[in-house]
């Protein structure tokens, strides 16, 4: 710079040599050098003034990204000490509070089901017992469900699930669980997901209308009260292998037990393990099921056991009554069988989803004991209940989110002894019995959250008398039904 200013000097000082008169020099040369002067002296002070304006902006935009830290960090904090509420509509979701660490957890949801059975045959010139059997055409509020699930500190969790439509309000779910490993978590309350297929579903993801399927209902433990262990050992097998063992009382919901107690100090044990071997395409589970439970009546009409009958005694032994039910509860096996005694179960299940088909089934096989209802108190021959489903179905287009499906079943139940000859209770009508049943229908899954079903139920009951009174009953052992459905899940 101090070069450049000398040069300039020159050149302006070498310019007035040339130009002014000799006379004129001094006096120019002097001037000429004060306003080169006082030029330099503006110029610092300019360059003063912005170095000044720089450093004033630079510590404005410091102070503003101090500020903005400190609202976002006290913001963070604030989010830090409260709970956070949110609505996720996924079904099973529904009105969630969690705490920031997610540690704690609660979730409110529930669903309302109705249900329209059609009755196409007017119940005229049927007897009076027969009127008893009969369905009426009818709107149904079926189910109606509030739900409330959660977790404590993460290993701990909860879900009671009530059931408040037809009139009465009474205790679904209600269990608390454990989980210390993936491999290992223990339950405890009422349950039902401790033995088949159907049974390991909730109500609101069935894929027909209304109920589970006939041997589900007939033979698979349905709510019961006690201790179940279960987990995932694919840690340790390599595979997708779940496992279930269970002990628990045997006599159903705890309004289904006297006193919401046992009812014959029997426990009942279950246990189920299912596995998804590796496929080519699609997904497939397989499960193994078995169970062991005992009907003693311990020679009083207060033990009652899960959807039983308790009625005078034989021979001075009182009894169950075991009997199949339709989809919308007729009994389908006459009068019923009594049964009194041990009963085991056994029984595989399998699940293959390869988009767009999927195909489910069940098959469960049971020897029952007939102890006591014979002349002089003595023993019958066991019963052997056998019987499964297969169903078949397509997504003509989407998927549970948005979509429509199609599907199909076919069920059959058989009630025979196993002596080869039936040998009945003295003083019934129990007979060799064989159920069939198809089921057909259209699910509309309109959003996650909604669904509407129709479904067409065809049974066939040998023998037929057994069916009298069934919707549409033609009294030849067949009956026609139609059932529709809407869903409403939040």
């Amino acid at each position: 710079m101090a070069q450049k200013n000398k040069w300039v000097r020159g050149v302006v000082l070498g310019s007035a040599l040339l130009l002014a008169p000799v006379g004129a020099w001094a006096d120019k040369l002097t001037d000429l050098e004060q306003a080169f002067d006082a030029q330099q002296k503006s110029l610092q002070q300019l360059q003063q003034e912005m170095q000044r304006l720089r450093q004033e902006r630079t510590t404005q935009q410091d102070e503003v990204t101090r500020r903005v830290m400190e609202v976002e960090k006290k913001a963070a904090e604030a989010a830090a000490s409260s709970f956070q509420v949110g609505y996720d509509a996924w079904p099973g979701k529904g009105l969630t509070m969690k705490s920031p660490d997610g540690q704690h957890r609660v979730s409110i949801g529930g669903y309302v089901q109705m249900l329209t059975q059609v009755e196409a045959k007017e119940p005229d010139g049927l007897t009076a017992a027969e009127q008893d059997r009969h369905n009426p055409s009818t709107f149904k509020l079926h189910r109606v469900r509030l739900i409330v699930n959660g977790q404590i500190f993460k290993d701990y969790g909860f879900h009671v699930e009530t059931q408040i439509a037809d009139g009465t309000t009474r205790l679904e779910w209600a269990v608390g669980s454990y989980t210390y490993a993936p491999w290992a978590k223990m339950t405890f309350g009422q349950m039902r997901n401790h033995y088949g297929l159907e049974m390991g579903m909730a109500t609101q993801d069935l894929d027909f209308a209304s109920q589970r399927s006939l041997v589900s209902r007939a033979l698979s433990p349905d709510l019961q009260l006690g201790l179940h262990l279960s987990g995932d050992l694919k840690q340790f097998v390599g595979l997708p292998l779940y496992y279930g063992v269970g002990i628990f009382n045997g006599c159903g919901r705890v309004d289904q037990c006297p006193g919401g107690i046992d009812n014959d100090g029997e426990k009942e044990y279950t246990g189920r393990f299912a596995v998804a071997p590796p496929m080519p395409f699609g997904n497939l589970t397989l499960g193994f099921n078995a169970d062991y439970r005992k009907f003693d009546m311990k020679g009083s009409t207060n033990n009652k056991g899960a959807n039983d009958i308790a009625t005078k005694p034989v021979n001075g032994t009182f009894y169950h009554n075991f009997n199949p039910t339709s989809v919308t509860g007729v009994a389908l096996a006459g009068s019923g069988f009594r049964i009194n005694g041990e009963r085991i179960t056994s029984g595989g299940d399998l699940a293959f989803d390869f988009y767009p088909f999927f195909v489910k089934g069940e098959y469960h096989y049971a020897f029952q004991k007939r102890e006591d209802l014979g002349a002089g108190g003595s023993s019958l021959d066991d019963l052997t209940m056998q019987g499964g489903y297969g169903t078949l179905g397509y997504w003509i287009f989407g998927n549970k989110k948005n979509g429509l499906v199609a599907a199909g079943r076919y069920e059959q139940l058989r009630i025979d002894d196993d002596g080869g000859k039936f040998n009945p209770t003295p003083g019934t009508t129990e007979q060799s019995t064989d159920i069939r049943a198809v089921t057909a229908g259209l699910t509309w899954h309109i959003n996650p959250n909604i669904f509407l079903r129709g479904n067409y139920v065809y049974h066939n009951v040998s023998p037929h008398g057994n069916i009298a009174g069934m919707s549409d009953s033609n009294g030849g052992g067949e009956a026609h039904q139609g059932i529709a459905e809407v869903m409403l899940r939040f």
